[in-house]
């Protein structure tokens, strides 16, 4: 008779798993352990990463400020073009010098502008990664809460297991703890990270090469 028409609850079941496992080994003369110590937990990483409200924030955050910034990327992208327009239209009525000065600080801002949207991307994505980071070490401690809770031995990664009884798996368990008890994340401020427009010339003692 299995454990679930026997009425047993999970952890009880969990037990009752392990008393198995480990009669099967003494049976073969594989070991001494204990129940307690037989005991194996599991848990899915994968969602341990993706299905907490920490990381569901960050991903949402991430979805709207990385649109943010492109939306203020491609308006950057529309001013310039149409200064490029308006270049390409006076020149007829330019001295050229004065043309090519107009020119040289034309593609001296597109550079700059370029180069400045690359970093604000970047940096963006840094901020986003390190706040990850901090999640994913905040696992290995309460993982381990779990596991002295339970009186288990270990906890394996279901992800990689083949087959198990999911009267075994402790995933929900370790989200509603990490949700409740780890500090949310910081949400990367975007007018820090990117302002809203740059100036529209670069600084007076910048040197650059023209364009190729």
């Amino acid at each position: 008779m299995g454990a679930i028409a026997l009425g047993l609850k999970p952890w009880t079941r969990r037990k009752a798993i392990a008393l198995a496992v480990l009669g099967l080994g003494l049976g073969l003369g594989l070991g001494r352990a204990t129940a307690d110590e037989a005991a194996i937990l599991m848990v899915s990483r994968k969602r341990l990463l993706n299905d907490t409200a920490h990381a569901r924030a960050l991903l949402k955050a991430e979805i709207e400020l990385t649109s943010e910034l492109q939306r203020r990327i491609d308006a950057i992208k529309a001013e310039l073009t149409a200064e490029e327009q308006e270049l390409t239209r006076l020149r007829p009525t330019l001295d050229r010098e004065v043309f090519a000065a107009r020119v040289a600080a034309f593609d001296r801002n597109v550079r700059r502008q370029r180069r400045a949207a690359q970093k604000q991307a970047a940096a963006l994505q840094s901020a986003f990664r390190a706040e990850r980071l901090k999640l994913v070490e905040a696992l290995d401690p309460l993982l381990e809460e779990v596991r002295e809770a339970n009186g288990a031995s270990a906890i394996l990664n279901s992800d990689q297991v083949l087959a198990s009884d999911p009267v075994l798996d402790v995933t929900d368990e370790v989200i509603a703890r990490f949700n409740a008890t780890v500090p949310p994340p910081v949400v990367p401020d975007l007018e820090v990270i990117a302002p809203a427009q740059l100036p529209a010339q670069p600084p007076a003692q910048e040197d650059e090469p023209a364009l190729q």
